[in-house]
């Protein structure tokens, strides 16, 4: 096989036009045309459909790139060890769940570029749901996530993920209700914290859809509540007095805020959480890659032990 035509089979799903793929190529636009039609004349099946704009990947174009990708970055590799030249290089695409964010921040990163400075960093920032099909078809080659209660990913359960994705898991934690320290007096149930403005992530935050869930089974709702779409000015926002929260307990103590909120103590809002660390088995190339990020993430972790987060309860 023509790894050209692989070369242009990304190309023009990263450009979303057979023009962008030209112009990233260096090539005409008929140029890519024909490889790509050589591709499918082989395959035996289109790899786009050409009657959406702008141009989207046909379901067995979504898995030629899979293949394609995982190809081509294994044929870098076995080059790489034939020269003698071991230093990783390369893109390397890394997704990152809103949830997990604060336990990946710039100090960590700059770890990881340290470690392997020819590599070129992509982070991929979504929800859990929205990363996970991404990591399916290859468009990013591993993700950090929050997992919610039951080990759930992005909607489906660890244990009933594809073959093809190996979960690992990172750090253990809770999500809990949050409130000011300043406050005299703080809600002791869920009908008192009903009462109370809310600062919470956008809909499609686990945080959000668990206290919701858990005030409808109680049959009361939030009825106020502001908005915020960073879980570092949530937490800035709750500790500041604009109302209460539901959050992660690492990351209250991780935030420079910590000495300013406390983990309320609300019957039933206290739920079993994780931090997963999800690759695919076709990336063993790039497994150091990710076990850095595995152990950059558990040792950021650490500073927000059970015992630590007991003290900023009790405080």
């Amino acid at each position: 096989m023509d790894t050209r035509e692989l070369e242009a089979l990304i190309a023009v799903a990263d450009a979303q036009s057979f023009h962008g793929a030209a112009d990233k190529l260096g090539l005409t636009q008929p140029a890519v045309t024909r490889r790509i039609q050589r591709l499918e004349d082989r395959i035996g099946t289109s790899l786009f459909d050409r009657s959406t704009k702008p141009l989207q990947p046909t379901p067995a174009g979504h898995r030629a790139l899979t293949e394609a990708r995982d190809l081509l970055r294994r044929l870098d590799g076995f080059t790489d060890a034939i020269s003698g030249d071991t230093r990783r290089q390369g893109p390397f695409r890394l997704g990152v769940s809103h949830g997990s964010a604060p336990l990946l921040t710039a100090p960590e990163l700059r770890e990881l570029h340290q470690s392997f400075p020819d590599i070129s960093l992509s982070i991929k920032s979504g929800w859990s749901s929205e990363l996970l099909p991404l990591l399916r078809r290859g468009e990013i080659d591993a993700m950090l996530s929050l997992d919610g209660p039951n080990g759930i990913v992005g909607g489906i359960q660890t244990r009933d993920l594809p073959a093809s994705l190996v979960p690992q898991r990172l750090l253990d934690d809770h999500i809990v209700a949050i409130g000011p320290k300043s406050a005299r007096h703080h809600p002791t149930s869920i009908t008192e914290l009903a009462r109370h403005p809310m600062v919470l992530m956008p809909e499609g935050c686990t945080f959000r859809a668990l206290g919701n869930a858990w005030a409808r089974k109680n049959g009361v709702e939030f009825n106020s509540v502001l908005e915020v779409s960073a879980l570092e000015l949530q937490i800035e926002m709750v500790a500041a007095g604009a109302g209460y929260g539901i959050m992660a307990r690492r990351f209250c103590m991780h935030s420079p805020a910590s000495d300013r909120i406390r983990i309320l103590d609300i019957p039933g809002m206290n739920w079993d959480m994780a931090i997963t660390l999800i690759r695919r088995t076709s990336s063993g190339d790039l497994n150091d890659i990710i076990d850095k990020i595995g152990d950059i993430v558990i040792r950021a972790g650490e500073m927000s032990n059970p015992d630590h987060a007991q003290m900023l309860s009790a405080s």
